[in-house]
């Protein structure tokens, strides 16, 4: 929030490290956190009017006042726009007059100020508003249904919330009408970002906690964590740290560079803002969902180290695995954004506004000619790397191109397929920004380079899988064989990595150091 209105002016990087470093050590907290700094008050900072900022943003910046979002209803999730809730305007012009149902919504027992979503009349599109409890004419207007009894993040608020003729005077409107989902996903996009960074320090704790247990923890003797089976996890859990690091502060920097980029040339701040997330709307989806999965599994891990005691609530696993559930959930959920992420660059090349048809009819030119059989010089740092990984990018283009030949606007029907695409592009965006992380901050002897070489030789093997399922769904005779052949160039290396080498020199460093 810009220091005008009452917020501190931080670039996006520096609200990344806040979320970073203020969430980690509860899921309840980052969830209210999350929802008030977020998409609670977003939508009036970047869609409000210039009276709407003035009244509602400096009391949300400073926490005088919470903010809840209400867009979800129990028939209306990812299809936001299908749902029921209603606005109508009063006789006298002065109010909408709102009726409806809303679920899952975070901070709903304390918030002060309340963004949500109504249809006006029979419009197609939702609109969005934005409201202080304080301001209702008629108190019992807006109610709210009992606490919910969740799987995780049993200590935030979430409730039920109701609209009976709740007046909101038509100044209150945020944007344009019918322009509600837009507003929605925008600051779902930028809500993505965040949830992301809220991520890392949990995921941190938990490697931290499994680090000093298997230290600690005596079997035979001796310490659990000269197991081999042991180093390995911690060694696996240590590289997907370090991986969702790279990836969401190389998303974080983008953003804010565009951001900059576009008020040098004029535009206003909170407007760059909103065309810099947009921007990297494809990069937002991709973060959320490795992110959120890696949360996942990394507290799945921390389990099986804890053995039995893992499954008690009296160690802090067993809460870190409850509250890490919901981040695939959250701002749509990660099957949800696998589909978003593939979906928008269609969209795009649809629109004319990327070319993915050319590259990858020049990829398929390649793939005809004869292969270059000359030794490559990979004595530079990260090369191979860089390498394989441009090579990797090929396979993408390869299979959504000739994907998207085949079957043009029908493209949206195949989910399946867009599924193996989104793994794809998910396993090569995070793999780039570990490797360029290390090429940049690291040296080839670091543990840091040996996390992303073990990375990107993980990611290959995942890649190769969903190519290959995606390919053959679609593609028959020559054109099948041709790209199968095409995928194992692609994804070959010259010097292949000894993983296992890898893994011993990542679980060591960490183990001996006693943490991440």
């Amino acid at each position: 929030v810009p220091e005008e209105y009452g917020g501190l002016g931080m670039g996006f990087v520096s609200t990344m490290l806040a979320c970073d470093y203020v969430l980690g050590g509860n899921g309840s907290l980052a969830t209210a956190y999350g929802a008030h700094t977020g998409i609670g008050t977003l939508p009036t900072l970047l869609y409000g009017s210039e009276e709407l900022k003035k009244k509602y943003l400096p009391d949300l910046a400073t926490g005088t006042k919470f903010g809840a979002y209400c867009l979800t209803e129990p028939d209306a999730g990812s299809d936001a726009n299908s749902g029921k809730t209603r606005a109508k305007l009063s006789d006298d012009g002065k109010h909408y007059i709102i009726n409806g149902q809303k679920m899952w919504i975070s901070n709903a027992g304390f918030a002060d100020t309340f963004t949500l979503f109504a249809k006006i009349d029979d419009d197609k599109n939702i609109t969005g508003f934005v409201i202080n409890r304080s301001e209702l004419e008629d108190p019992n207007s807006l109610s709210f249904g009992e606490e919910e009894h969740k799987l995780g993040i049993r200590s935030s608020s979430t409730r039920q919330v109701f609209f009976n003729d709740m007046k909101i005077p038509v100044e209150n409107m945020l944007g344009e009408r019918n322009n509600g989902f837009k507003i929605a996903l925008n600051a779902l996009n930028v809500g993505r970002i965040k949830l992301a960074a809220a991520n890392l320090d949990g995921q941190r704790r938990i490697l931290n906690h499994s680090i000093q247990y298997a230290n600690e923890r005596k079997q035979f003797g001796v310490s659990i964590s000269t197991f081999g089976a042991i180093r390995k996890k911690i060694a696996e859990m240590s590289t997907g740290v370090f991986v969702s690091e790279a990836g969401s502060y190389r998303l974080a920097k983008n953003v804010e560079d565009k951001i900059a980029e576009l008020v040098a040339g004029g535009m206003d701040h909170q407007q760059a803002e909103l065309k810099g997330v947009e921007e990297f709307a494809v990069e937002a989806s991709i973060l959320k969902v490795f992110v959120s999965d890696l949360t996942q599994n990394t507290a799945d891990e921390g389990i099986q180290i804890y053995g039995g005691m893992g499954f008690s609530e009296d160690t802090p696993m067993e809460s870190a695995w409850r509250d890490a559930r919901i981040g695939r959930i959250y701002e749509g959920t990660n099957e949800i954004n696998r589909l978003l992420a593939v979906g928008m660059l269609i969209k795009r090349a649809m629109k004319g506004e990327l070319d993915l048809l050319s590259p990858a009819m020049a990829i398929s030119k390649e793939l005809m000619g004869i292969p270059s059989f000359e030794v490559p010089d990979y004595s530079e740092f990260m090369s191979e790397e860089k390498a394989i990984i441009a090579n990797l990018k090929k396979v993408f283009l390869m299979v959504s191109g000739a994907a998207l030949q085949k079957y043009m606007m029908d493209i949206e029907k195949q989910q399946h397929l867009l599924l193996n695409a989104s793994e794809i592009l998910n396993q090569i965006y995070m793999a780039e920004s570990a490797v360029l992380r290390a090429e940049k901050h690291f040296s080839a002897d670091s543990v840091e380079a040996a996390m992303a070489q073990l990375n990107l030789y993980k990611a290959i093997d995942k890649i190769i899988s969903a190519a290959k399922e995606g390919i053959v769904s679609f593609a028959e005779g020559d054109e099948q064989r041709m790209m199968l052949s095409g995928l194992r160039r692609f994804t070959k290396y010259t010097n292949q990595p000894n993983v296992v080498a890898l893994t011993e020199k990542v679980a060591a460093h960490y183990i001996e150091k006693g943490a991440y």
